[in-house]
């Protein structure tokens, strides 16, 4: 298998609009580190698709204080295409206070432009600081059927 770049999502969550700021939040209801999360955000995706995405976040906090994001959200195209992902993996904080991020992700659409999409799996990586994400995302290509 090879990874072929396919875009490159860059957000950050709404403060204030539905969830109070900074645009999510993190409930730790047993008294330790773990937790659960929710928040949204929007934001553009640029490359192989481009448009403007929103996106929700419902990530889990394990007891050692790294975040396994749960993200979906919708693109929009400039031609009018809807394009619905999703994107999970894991969030490791760095001690400069980075998070680096490994996911995998599917996306799915009805339009046909973007229906080759719907049979991708994808691998992404990203890193979330003060001034927002930045994910990207490449395409696993099967190289065994020759």
């Amino acid at each position: 298998m090879r990874l072929k770049k396919l875009c490159t999502f860059e957000w950050s969550y709404d403060a204030d609009v539905r969830v109070k700021a900074p645009g999510y939040e993190l409930v730790s209801a047993y008294d330790s580190r773990e937790g659960i999360a929710y928040g949204e955000g929007r934001g553009r995706a640029s490359g192989g698709i481009e448009g403007s995405v929103v996106f929700s976040n419902y990530p889990r906090r394990r007891s050692d204080g790294n975040m396994l994001p749960n993200a979906r959200g919708l693109v929009t195209t400039g031609d009018g295409a809807t394009i619905v992902f999703e994107l999970r993996g894991r969030t490791i904080v760095g001690d400069d206070g980075v998070g680096r991020q490994n996911l995998v992700g599917w996306f799915e659409s009805d339009h046909d432009r973007y229906r080759w999409l719907n049979d991708v799996v994808c691998i992404a990586e990203g890193l979330i600081g003060d001034d927002g994400m930045r994910i990207d995302v490449y395409q696993g290509v099967n190289d065994l059927a020759g």
